[in-house]
């Protein structure tokens, strides 16, 4: 077993026992997921698509990554160690096309994976849209620090968004990965005089901080959701269901974060919980998973907080 994926084993059994009585949850929707993928392979069509967002949500990871430099200067053998731990990562939504006519998408994701670890460098970050601030309020931080970071991987998806307004689904798929680019935003703690700064309790802070959050959100998304509704009249409700479920994501993302709090500490780090909730709301079955998720961690988050506010 490879070196990388030791660690991950680590990471995974540690965020697990933090999560408790949750990891069943978590190894519910797993099996649920795998579950799916094996419907999805059912159909040649389907089948492309997954593979090719499996292939997307790698390569996003490998771009994105910041200890490449680390695992191409100081680790033996660093391409295989890097495909190694995508081909595991991504092995249970693959392995099951094996039994099924498209079986050939199988080998086609393992040589697509084995390209990924040649891209070694992480382009240099650059601050964009500087007045950014003066659309978002400086209260929503992590939204104006991540657009800006951000910038060149965001616009573009949401360009493509508003392009394909007349496909049904693809909009919303676009502004999924979106979602899940923004909760990746709550990562960093900030300092505790910030947390306090206007407010005195954490009761009050959480509900402005769900609610300012999700009102710059919403006012992002709604331009898509508009214009993909006028040219899909019949497709208004699933446009309708889509705004909870993204913005369950986003309250998730942000009661995560403050059931972790701790001044100045970075909870980064892949942690799964929010991967596979992330993952849930692309499933029918399990829509209501992020909601309940987001509701959980509310009192966590809550509880958490009042050692920094003593409510």
């Amino acid at each position: 077993m490879t070196t990388l994926i030791n660690l991950r084993l680590i990471q995974i059994k540690r965020e697990l026992k933090e999560a408790g009585l949750r990891s069943f949850v978590i190894l519910g929707i797993l099996l649920y997921l795998i579950y799916y993928s094996f419907i999805v392979y059912q159909k040649s069509l389907d089948a492309f698509l997954l593979i090719g967002f499996l292939f997307l949500f790698c390569l996003s990871l490998q771009a994105s990554r910041k200890d490449k430099f680390f695992l191409y200067n100081h680790i033996d053998n660093p391409h295989l160690e890097i495909f190694s731990e995508y081909f595991i990562l991504t092995l249970p939504f693959t392995i099951l096309s094996l039994f099924t006519s498209n079986w050939f998408c199988f080998p086609i994701l393992i040589a697509f994976l084995y390209i990924i670890p040649f891209l070694k460098y992480t382009l240099k970050q650059k601050t964009y849209l500087r007045k950014i601030s003066l659309i978002i309020p400086v209260q929503n931080f992590e939204l104006i620090s991540g657009f800006r970071k951000s910038f060149l991987f965001l616009i573009p998806l949401y360009i493509l968004a508003i392009g394909f307004c007349w496909f049904r689904i693809l909009p919303l798929f676009l502004l999924w990965l979106i979602s899940v680019t923004i909760a990746s935003f709550y990562s960093e703690c900030e300092p505790l005089h910030i947390l306090k700064e206007g407010n005195t309790s954490s009761k009050k802070f959480l509900k402005q901080k769900l609610y300012q959050n999700s009102k710059c959100v919403l006012f992002f998304y709604f331009p898509i959701l508009f214009v993909n509704t006028i040219y899909n009249l019949d497709f208004w409700i699933v446009n309708l269901l889509f705004i909870p479920i993204q913005l369950s994501l986003l309250c998730l993302a942000i009661c995560f974060k403050y059931s972790l709090y701790r001044p100045n500490k970075n909870i980064g780090g892949g942690n799964i919980v929010l991967s596979f909730v992330s993952l849930s709301s692309l499933v029918p079955y399990l829509l209501p998973i992020p909601f309940i998720m987001a509701l959980d961690y509310y009192g966590k988050a809550k509880k958490n907080l009042n050692n920094y506010f003593h409510d």
